[in-house]
């Protein structure tokens, strides 16, 4: 590379750091998602539980006062809260903007939804006669000024609500009454009986003072509380900077005085502050809105023209925009971000254009010039966001967008509407209702059904339920219309891009039909006041929807467009609107015919509305689509030189059916839970008996019929336990117990055991207590059998440390018949299993007979192997303990066998490098003992390296011990650390593995290349992190306990979805800032989608009676 294309290069370099640099320290926008305006909605996804609700609908031809009598420019509304209501004002005209008269109303609401009339809260002020501007033609006579303000209210220090305003001067329609030559900005106060003090200014533009102009200066107010709210307002630099565009344009009070328009602002975490103008500049002011970074310059990514935008910071700590994304004044539109700086998010909020009944000068199409509640000017006691806008400069709405924001429904509709009270309340529905046809919840013979009334020639009334997107989609409702004569009603069913599919009608002549194409078909006629229930098949794999009413079908219709899913469901009182378009001329200057008459009404009603996915999807949260990369990854990480009952080309198929979803910020975590499964599907087996697992993919000698080896049993189980299809356990267990003509194989007690506690585990995810209890024989018989063969006369139950797949250990020896923690406690685990099996069962005597086994085992491990000296579980030869400390000490704690506090000692030991921790995971003995790792190597020795085996093992009972015990020794900090070493340890040559043993200091796996050891089924990985990391504490009953092992500001989000668990689909899912899934912030679960408990940080939750 020469000199020159160095230099080039470190230029475009320094350039690339510096914009990339500014674009991360002002508002920017990352996402994906762009809006369409060739469709009103922009082809966006709608946000969950948006109403919106016209408050104002303009009428010329008969003006009264809740039209603002009949003036039909209405335009620039401004909102507060203040003592428990809502506050609206916006500027009206006669007909054009600009032209004279003009006035400011105002209107409040106590929730949202019912409003008062509009009332004048500045009328039209007279420009005095022979008023000049400089540079502009003309002369004022008889004139009226012009109001226009960009900031509307203000809440004072001692709790006063100041109203403002702006008298301008345009001199014709075309000149502007924002060039800095108006009269002066005025304010009053709105009292909390709804009355109004005096009109003051609080200032002039040049050429006026109060011996010139008809209100006197805020300062001769008597009121000294209303002085000195109007003095905070001139103190505040960020309502200053709102004034700009109408000030002198050298006011030296402006804080910069340029000529950007429509500022709005908010705070960001850190202090400083973010602000927006029109065109979507943005600054950063980092002294409290005094000065402002420059230049200013747009908000990379966002797209916005020459209309307000509107940002904020939510009640749930997050932020929003709200503005229309395209260089129309359409659609309306949200943006969402977590520090207010990055926005990742653009979704629905209004994607209706209502045609313009009344042509004006400079009026636009479109819902557009937004503005919400300006910081300190009050919170909505919903904690909802609230904003208010004009409908084609002509008509007042407000939106209320339920917070947190949701992208997206988690849930399929069952909406009987008689639990509510108003539709306010019907957070999971899409609301539009203007005036003439409004939205609303009417009680017919004792129901209440969700109305949709119309009278509207130019409108209508609108409800969409989102739900998830589903392919194979049922839909049921029950309707009634009150006519046959008039009115329509049309149902659609559309994609998140909100393309419709299918549509159904009730027609004005009676008929309810289905359209397919370009064509209709009649179904059948409806009678007014009949309810008909209504089933809707749709079928997108077909293309085709079959409708059933009253059980009878009654008509099939292909598809008028393909999609891939349905999201949403639509009821509407008229047809879908494509004007204007973006090759409409900007401006209308014409009236629509009979623009003020009205339709005879027609009302329609809803309820019982229910989707039902036909194969629906199991998680609420993740697609195992996003995961699947990793089964290519795996995949084309070997030749399959062995193959068993699920191959690799069928591994992807098998993992979407069977496994939870699981999603974290460190990605080797989630690499390894999705290999393990991968490589656990590789030793499922078809055996002349039933579905079984190998531990070897290769035959061993010492195997069992069809290359099975008990060893690892109970670690197959509680790893599988979590499938989703538990076919296949059900026929490993019955392979194990029944697979030799009915009895167990033959080599099953070659090993030691703790099948029954695993089997009892298993059932409190599945909860099939009829296969559990049919086991129950069986293993009772299985313990007998240890019984008789494995007891010592003290009670205690021996075996030989090969016996317990630990051959080579420091305290025992292959044909030792030593009293070793495993094998006792096993047998006390299962004991306890079976106790509880047999209350299950009813069976009283029983239980208490394995109950008392129990507790002999429990005094006889407390008593006989627990040493004193060396704070530990340990092995007892033939009269004393052996005087090592081993791995298989923490065994007991698996089975929840010690009392509590008094062996808490123990687990000092898994931080110590002394003990058993290093660099690459917890060893099998203590690393300071003499005869640690001396017995050679690569002949599967258990004198101290590490064994997946054993890991497993430990890390269970250390999820038990600090769940189960109230202790004070370890913290979520160790137990994440050690699962994080086990993750890395699961590496070889830098790609996922998993084999028989590692050396502790290098992490090497000690079997090398050896094909035995590959992809060896003898532990568990992903029961830990569903137990013990993610904290879904297994139970009998019928509550939801989950406690996250994970340390405070580890992960700021992880997600584990699609877990079947007692039947129901649960998810748990963490998202500390709300960023991630966009679902609010905090600790969540999910039943079936259906939020159950939440919190706003990671601690123990207990959800009762919710399965």
């Amino acid at each position: 590379m020469n000199r020159l294309t160095q230099s080039i290069c470190s230029l475009a370099s320094a350039f690339l750091l510096t914009t990339v640099g500014t674009a991360q320290t002002k508002i920017h926008y990352t996402g994906t998602e762009l809006s369409n305006p060739a469709y009103h909605d922009g082809q966006l996804s709608p946000v969950v539980g948006v109403h919106n609700i016209q408050v104002m609908r303009a009428n010329r031809e008969h003006p009264d006062v809740s039209n603002g009598d009949g003036w039909t420019y209405n335009h620039q509304p401004m909102m507060a809260y203040w003592q428990g209501k809502f506050y609206m004002h916006y500027l009206s005209d006669p007909k054009d903007e600009h032209v004279p008269s003009s006035r400011t109303l105002l209107m409040t609401s106590k929730d949202g939804y019912n409003w008062t009339n509009p009332v004048v809260l500045f009328p039209p002020y007279n420009v005095p006669d022979g008023y000049t501007k400089p540079d502009y033609p003309g002369v004022a006579k008889n004139l009226i000024a012009i109001m226009h303000q960009r900031v509307g209210f203000y809440v004072s220090k001692s709790g006063k609500l100041i109203a403002m305003g702006f008298y301008g001067v345009a001199l014709d329609k075309k000149d502007d009454p924002n060039d800095g030559n108006g009269i002066g900005r005025v304010v009053r106060e709105i009292k909390k009986d709804g009355s109004f003090g005096p009109i003051y200014f609080i200032r002039y533009n040049h050429n006026f003072n109060e011996s010139n102009t008809n209100y006197p200066f805020f300062t001769k107010s008597k009121d000294k509380k209303f002085v000195a709210a109007c003095q905070e307002i001139l103190d505040n630099p960020l309502y200053r900077m709102q004034w700009v565009e109408e000030s002198d344009r050298n006011d030296p009070i402006i804080p910069l005085n340029k000529g950007y328009k429509a500022f709005c602002y908010y705070h960001l975490p850190d202090g400083n502050i973010a602000c927006l103008w029109k065109h979507a500049l943005t600054s950063i002011s980092k002294d409290g809105g005094n000065t402002w970074l420059e230049p200013v310059e747009r908000a990379k990514g966002f797209v916005n023209s020459n209309a307000k935008i509107w940002g904020q910071r939510l009640t749930d700590g997050t932020y929003a925009t709200v503005y229309n994304p395209s260089e129309f004044r359409w659609p309306l539109a949200i943006s969402t971000s977590i520090d207010g700086l990055e926005y990742t998010t653009l979704n629905l909020i209004q994607g209706e254009i209502t045609p313009m009944r009344y042509g004006g000068n400079y009026k636009s199409y479109g819902p557009q010039y937004v503005r919400g509640i300006q910081e300190g000017n009050g919170v909505p006691a919903d904690g909802n966001l609230w904003v208010a806008y004009s409908m084609n400069k002509e008509d007042m709405w407000v939106s209320c967008i339920q917070v947190p924001i949701r992208q997206n429904a988690l849930t399929q509709a069952d909406d009987n509407f008689d639990k509510y009270k108003s539709i306010n309340e019907l957070t999971e529905w899409n609301i539009y209702s203007p005036i003439w046809a409004p939205v609303s919840l009417e009680n017919k013979n004792g129901a209440n059904w969700l109305t949709l009334k119309d009278k509207d020639p130019f409108d209508f009334a609108k409800i969409e339920r989102k739900i998830p997107a589903t392919s194979e989609l049922e839909v049921s409702f029950k309707m009634m219309a009150d006519q046959v004569d008039k009115g329509t009603l049309q149902i659609e069913f559309l994609d998140e891009n909100g393309i419709a599919c299918s549509r159904l009608d009730l027609t004005p002549d009676g008929f309810f039909r289905a359209k397919g194409g370009s064509r209709f078909s009649n179904m059948m006629k409806y009678e007014a006041g009949k309810v008909y229930d209504v089933k809707a098949l749709i079928s997108v794999s077909n293309r085709s929807i079959t409708v059933t009413v009253d059980g009878k079908r009654v008509g099939v219709r292909m598809f008028f467009a393909p999609v891939h899913s349905i999201e949403r469901v639509v009821f509407r009182t008229g047809a879908p609107r494509n004007f204007p378009t973006p090759e409409t001329p900007a401006d209308q200057d014409y009236d629509l015919p009979n623009a003020g008459s009205e339709d005879p009404m027609a009302a329609y009603y809803i309820k019982d509305v229910k989707t039902t996915a036909v194969n629906p999807k199991t998680s609420a949260i993740l697609s195992y689509d996003k995961f699947s990369h990793y089964v290519d990854y795996f995949n084309g990480m070997e030749d399959e030189n062995i193959a068993q009952a699920i191959p690799n080309a069928q591994a992807g198929e098998w993992m979407k059916e069977n496994i939870p979803l699981f999603e974290c910020p460190q990605k080797n975590f989630e690499e390894m839970y999705y290999y393990r499964w991968w490589t656990l599907r590789k030793h499922i087996k078809q055996t002349p008996v039933g579905l079984a697992m190998t531990e070897f993919l290769i035959p061993r000698s010492y195997a069992d019929q069809y290359n099975l080896i008990a060893c690892a049993f109970g670690h197959h189980i509680y790893e599988s336990r979590w499938l989703r299809d538990q076919t296949f356990l059900d026929q490993y267990i019955h392979v194990w117990f029944r697979g030799n003509a009915g009895q167990p194989m033959k080599k099953m007690n070659k090993f030691s055991s703790w099948a029954a506690d695993a089997i009892l585990n298993r059932y409190k995810v599945n909860g099939n207590k009829e296969y559990m209890l049919d086991m129950l024989p069986d293993l009772e018989s299985e313990y007998k059998r240890w019984e008789s063969t494995n007891r010592l006369s003290s009670g205690l139950f021996w075996q030989g440390d090969v016996q317990d797949g630990m051959e080579e250990s420091i305290s025992g020896g292959r044909k030792k018949k030593y009293a070793r923690p495993t094998i006792n406690s096993y047998m006390f685990g299962n004991a306890k299993a079976l106790s509880q099996m047999a209350l299950l069962a009813g069976k009283k005597d029983v239980a208490a007979l394995y109950e008392h086994k129990a507790d002999t085992l429990k005094n006889l491990v407390e008593n006989k192997l627990w040493s004193v000296k060396n704070g530990f579980f340990e092995t007892y030869r033939t009269d004393s303990l052996a005087n090592v400390r081993e791995a298989i000490g923490y065994i007991p704690w698996y089975f929840n066998l010690p009392d509590a506090n008094k062996y808490d000692l123990a687990w000092k030991q898994v931080t110590d490098e002394g003990g058993f921790l290093a660099p690459y995971g917890l060893t099998t003995a203590e690393r300071r003992h003499p005869l640690f790792r001396m017995a050679g190597c690569c002949k599967c020795e258990w004198d101290g390296a590490i064994w997946p085996f054993a890991t497993a093992q430990t890390m269970t009972a250390m999820a038990n011990f600090m769940n189960n015990y109230k202790q004070t020794v370890l913290n979520d900090s160790t137990y994440f650390h050690l699962m994080e070493l086990y993750v890395e340890s699961q590496y070889h040559r830098g790609r996922p593995y998993v084999g028989e043993y590692l050396d502790e200091v290098t992490g090497a796996w000690l079997k090398g290349d050896q094909e035995r050891s590959r992809y060896y089924n003898h532990s568990t990985f992903n029961d830990l992190v569903i137990t013990g990391l993610v904290g879904l504490r297994p139970r009998t009953d019928n509550a939801i306990e989950v406690n996250p092992l994970i340390p405070e500001g580890k992960w700021n989000w992880f997600c584990l979805d699609n877990v079947l668990y007692h039947g129901k689909n649960i998810t748990i899912m963490w998202d500390k800032d709300g960023s991630k899934y966009h679902l609010g912030k905090g600790f969540r679960i999910f039943v079936n989608g259906k939020e159950v408990a939440k919190s706003d940080r990671l601690k123990k939750i207990v959800c009762e009676n919710v399965l």
